[in-house]
């Protein structure tokens, strides 16, 4: 039996995670079960979760449950993972009389501007918008279900707890993707640049603000998280003060509030940071990303609204940075396979294999953008099922086929959609 390690990358895609939900919950029974069973094959281990924006925060829910917790003798195991990522989603739904009316009117709204009807546009900074979250309180809607930060509190209570040393021996990971307005910087919040300021893992060429000064990576923090999940047209900001920047001065920084946005904007999950380990048995066997946003469409005609326009665009801007890093995973392999590993700079690269877990091509195409803000309780137990359906499937041809199982970028694609154009256009 063979012990692959393994890292899982969610891309974000607003409440079509929770797809991303039912996959990991699939994901973490399926390590239980292999480990019961080292006679049937190929077993894992999880090495690392990584995630943008929704994604973040199913990545984060899946750590901290994996995490041990020196106030919390219950995290510690996948299923603790698996009651995390159930604490995120059904505290996230709407589920007070007030939230359920919000989540209804929120589809309404965007009802009538997909009909091209009047509506009233406001911007997460202005009076009326920051009147509505006061009078949404008052209404009974919970903080939890107004904010990130409020909802990461409820679900990692005890962060500050952690067991970081035994984190450090078991080498778990978890990075959120963000962007750095002013600068313009992609952004990560990591665990392991948190062990290195602690002192439990050496510091690497890497670490701090990486060769690249428009790359930085900052210690792991709730509101870190919440900043890869800030969508700037619904949400301000997320401020985080005390951030240093480096500046064009050799050896000088800066040290300012750092103001975020989702991390669409940057990496889609990020993927690269996962394989820039400066040891090789630390990086990665293989790579599961969660694919939210599907990468081929095929509509049904080519007399499409300007609503499937801009849902098509978030498809290809959700998309565009994670298939350059995932180009970069596969030219690494290309030049190992040509050249091997035994001198530099290969020396201390490894193959690492990417496979894609995604929604079936009727679900993809077939939920619109404005189904991302929906809350409802039956909406996440639809695309929930359909992650569990899919993930337990996957995992188990993971299995019986090792090494001829599919892998990306063939596995990105659905069967018999070659991404023809609609029947009759030519």
């Amino acid at each position: 039996m063979a012990v692959r390690r393994i890292a899982v990358a969610c891309q974000g895609g607003g409440t079509h995670a929770a797809f991303t939900w039912g996959v990991l919950d699939e994901i973490l029974l399926a390590k239980e079960r292999f480990d019961a069973d080292p006679a049937g094959g190929d077993t894992f281990e999880i090495s690392a979760f990584s995630g943008t924006s929704a994604g973040a925060l199913c990545a984060m829910a899946a750590w901290y449950g994996m995490a041990p917790n020196r106030a919390d003798a219950a995290m510690g195991s996948p299923a603790a993972a698996r009651e995390r990522l159930d604490h995120l989603w059904t505290t996230f739904t709407a589920t007070t009389p007030a939230e359920i009316l919000h989540n209804e009117w929120v589809a309404a709204a965007l009802r009538w501007q997909a009909g091209h009807l009047p509506t009233v546009s406001s911007g997460p900074y202005d009076l009326v918008s920051r009147l509505s979250m006061a009078g949404l309180s008052m209404m009974g809607v919970r903080p939890e279900y107004l904010g990130f930060p409020a909802l990461l509190h409820s679900l990692c209570p005890h962060l500050d707890d952690v067991d970081w040393p035994e984190v450090a021996r078991r080498r778990l990971r978890v990075i959120a993707g963000a962007i750095e307005v002013l600068s313009g910087n992609t952004e990560i919040f990591d665990s392991d640049t948190t062990l290195r300021v602690m002192g439990l893992i050496e510091p690497d060429e890497y670490a701090g603000t990486g060769a690249n000064r428009w790359r930085m990576r900052r210690p792991l923090s709730l509101d870190g998280v919440a900043a890869s999940g800030t969508l700037p047209e619904v949400l301000p900001a997320q401020r985080i003060p005390g951030m240093e920047f480096p500046t064009c001065e050799p050896g000088e920084s800066v040290t300012r509030t750092g103001y975020y946005w989702d991390g669409l904007y940057s990496q889609n999950p990020p993927v690269r940071d996962l394989v820039d380990a400066p040891a090789r048995e630390d990086k990665p066997d293989e790579i599961w990303v969660v694919r939210i946003n599907p990468q081929e469409f095929s509509p049904v005609s080519l007399d499409v609204s300007l609503d499937d326009i801009h849902d098509r665009e978030n498809d290809l801007a959700g998309n565009l940075s994670l298939n350059q890093e995932l180009d970069h995973i596969l030219t690494m392999n290309r030049w190992l396979d040509r050249y091997g590993d035994a001198h530099p700079p290969l020396d201390t690269r490894k193959r690492v294999e990417v496979r894609t877990i995604k929604m079936s091509r009727d679900t993809a195409w077939g939920i619109g953008h404005a189904s991302k803000l929906d809350r409802s309780a039956g909406h996440m137990a639809r695309l929930r099922e359909e992650g569990r359906e899919i993930g337990a499937r996957w995992m188990e041809d993971w299995r019986r086929l090792g090494a001829e199982f599919d892998r990306y970028p063939d596995d990105a694609r659905y069967p018999g959609s070659p991404g023809v154009a609609p029947p009759g256009v030519r």
